[in-house]
């Protein structure tokens, strides 16, 4: 614990000035014989490479970050850009038409989405800094969690509201409203609505079971809907060029399933998913084969990565 030299009061931890009577605190550090980096004096761990000062080995991170940065004060805001810059390069790879990949970069430098990216990259840089400041190596995996948030949420902006003609998909503004989606704490029916924006599909989807006309349900259920008893299923959709139900895909609380012409029903629980991947004209689901339509494979896509590693039901409004 330190106190003010002017006053007394108990100084918080990293402040440079005392929060009572705005006096100038000084802590006194000590250099790390690994890096030369400051750090109080109290410290068990250097916070910038992490070695012991109480002369334990250094365990070395085996953590690589996602996105690497210098931590360079002068220089973040730029690393961050050209970080962003690459993610946008991969999003268009994987999710549109990479062949435009220029011209998504021009819209950039041409849109308003230019100023409001120049604010968010300042705070993300400073988010960046002072978690690393504070907690070294060890930091490194939450600051790829905040910056990966961050982006996924900017790139969806931009692409969305700035980026409708060169997508090749008409995707909902809706789905900008989940970019800190929680598990259990969203209206999952009203999610897969907003991604998928069914208005938009010519597919047949049947959502209402009792109207549902009995020979189709009981196909739907026979060859690729084996879902649980007490599963809430949002819906079924109609991929049979017969329209008999006996090849299409569902969506339940729990997870998906689905059946595709001249394929073995599947199914993945919300929670096993781990790599969704968009090719040319469909979807691979944990390696396996599915395709609706190239709007559809698209939405869903975006949805199941939401989606990916939930292990409850989320909560349905009343």
């Amino acid at each position: 614990m330190h106190l003010c030299p002017n006053c007394a009061a108990e100084i918080i931890p990293g402040a440079k000035f005392c929060h009572r009577c705005g006096d100038k605190f000084v802590e006194k550090t000590k250099a790390c014989p690994a890096c030369q980096g400051q750090s109080p004096i109290a410290s068990v761990f250097c916070h910038h490479c992490g070695f012991h000062f109480e002369g334990k080995p250094l365990r070395q991170s085996l953590y690589e970050p996602v996105y690497p940065l210098d931590f360079e004060p002068d220089t973040m805001t730029d690393q961050v850009r050209a970080l962003f810059f690459r993610s946008l390069r991969q999003r268009v790879e994987e999710e549109h038409n990479v062949a435009r990949y220029s011209d998504y970069v021009e819209r950039f430098y041409q849109s308003k989405f230019r100023e409001i990216y120049a604010v968010r990259a300042e705070q993300i840089a400073e988010d960046a800094l002072i978690q690393w400041e504070r907690f070294g190596q060890e930091a490194l995996p939450d600051i790829d969690r905040r910056i990966s948030t961050a982006f996924e949420g900017l790139l969806d902006y931009f692409v969305i509201q700035f980026c409708p003609d060169l997508n090749g998909v008409m995707l909902s503004s809706a789905i900008l409203k989940y970019e800190k989606v929680q598990p259990g704490k969203t209206d999952l029916s009203a999610m897969i609505r907003d991604f998928l924006d069914f208005d938009r599909e010519d597919e047949l989807f049947h959502f209402n079971f009792i109207s549902m006309p009995k020979a189709l349900l009981e196909n739907a259920c026979k060859h690729f809907l084996f879902a649980e008893r007490r599963e809430k299923v949002w819906f079924i959709c109609d991929l049979s060029l017969k329209e008999n139900c006996k090849e299409g895909f569902a969506m339940t609380d729990k997870g998906i399933y689905w059946r595709a012409p001249f394929d073995k029903p599947r199914s993945v629980m919300y929670y096993e998913l781990r790599e969704i991947k968009k090719e040319k004209d469909w979807l691979t689901i944990n390696g396996h084969f599915f395709n609706a339509n190239p709007s559809l494979n698209l939405k869903l896509c975006k949805l199941l990565k939401k989606l990916r590693g939930w292990r409850t039901a989320a909560t349905v409004s009343g």
